[in-house]
């Protein structure tokens, strides 16, 4: 075949090549997907809650956190009269998965007398291998 032929026919080819290209990428998208309104999707998670599980935390009882609390505390080095310790209580407020390592970190309420001004603090808690709730004290 003749050389002028041939690049003939590849210029013709290339050409071919580059305005489809160009068509498909210029050419507008088909809607594939449709947006529902919000009144749809409140229907349909209304009418099978499962579409939205809400996310549920294990946490201690106020019982087993105020237990937990006084054991740590008795148990910290910081304690220097382990015959004296001070009447300890805890209000448990909101719990949620702990960012870091086990067990989840509450927001607590401790009074370490019963005159005592309340400390809000956060306090970890996990479950040990017997079941019984362990405090963390930060």
């Amino acid at each position: 075949m003749h050389q002028n032929a041939i690049i003939a026919i590849a210029a013709t080819l290339g050409l071919a090549a580059g305005a489809g290209g160009t068509y498909i990428a210029t050419s507008e998208p088909k809607v594939e997907a449709q947006a529902i309104s919000k009144a749809e999707l409140v229907a349909a998670i209304s009418a099978d809650p499962s579409l939205c599980p809400v996310p549920t935390v294990e946490a201690p009882t106020e019982a087993e956190a105020q237990s937990a609390y006084r054991k740590a505390h008795a148990a910290s080095p910081l304690v220097w009269d382990r015959n004296n310790l001070p009447e300890i209580s805890l209000a448990l407020g909101e719990c949620d998965k702990a960012g870091a390592g086990p067990g989840v970190a509450c927001m607590t309420s401790v009074k370490l007398g019963p005159d005592a001004k309340p400390i809000d603090r956060i306090v970890g808690f996990a479950k040990s291998a017997s079941g019984e709730w362990i405090a963390t004290i930060n």
